[in-house]
């Protein structure tokens, strides 16, 4: 069975555009595309769909890469961004990772596109994992938090070297002791 891939592409070229899809739906996705050439569509696009991956064109005639990135920088999602160029230097491809892109290439040796989506694919969902992980564990913080201060007796906790790094409100009431002192 092939895995779905939600592919926002920043280019204006649709041969290029088809292309890219024809060469991930070889590799094994089923690929559901859509070719933006503007700020205004991309924004649109971010917003009305959940994308796995953008692949943008590093110039456009009113739109460029760098751009497209910050676009997406500033909507706070993490989506896979890749630049794919007919021609971009190498000190362009490092000022784009450095912004933020997780991979370049040229369009002339699109063999390590397959390889490229793959590795972002699967460390966005490792990120996805993570973020998904703190939050259970902030969570679950927060209600020992609330249980610990919904308790009616004193309850103080310390480390190995008899530092007092936990205490309830009652504990506090008690002792005349806070946690900042």
């Amino acid at each position: 069975m092939m895995q779905s891939l939600r592919l926002l592409q920043v280019e204006d070229s649709a041969g290029d555009a088809a292309l890219i899809a024809r060469l991930l739906e070889k590799a094994g996705w089923a690929v559901r595309a859509e070719r933006v050439e503007t700020a205004d569509e991309m924004k649109a696009a971010l917003a009305r769909e959940t994308w796995d991956l953008v692949i943008a064109d590093f110039t456009l005639p009113s739109f460029d890469a760098p751009r497209a990135l910050e676009l997406l920088k500033e909507t706070g999602l993490d989506i896979p961004f890749i630049v794919v160029s007919g021609m971009i230097g190498e000190e362009i491809a490092v000022r784009m990772m450095k912004a933020g892109a997780a991979d370049y290439l040229l369009k002339d040796a699109l063999a390590r596109l397959a390889p490229a989506v793959e590795r972002e694919l699967r460390e966005a969902a490792i990120r996805r994992e993570r973020r998904r992980a703190l939050d259970a564990l902030a969570a679950e913080k927060e209600r020992l938090h609330v249980t610990l201060q919904s308790i009616g007796e004193a309850v103080i906790t310390t480390d190995l070297h008899g530092t007092v790094t936990l205490m309830n409100n009652v504990a506090g009431k008690l002792t005349g002791w806070s946690l900042e002192e």
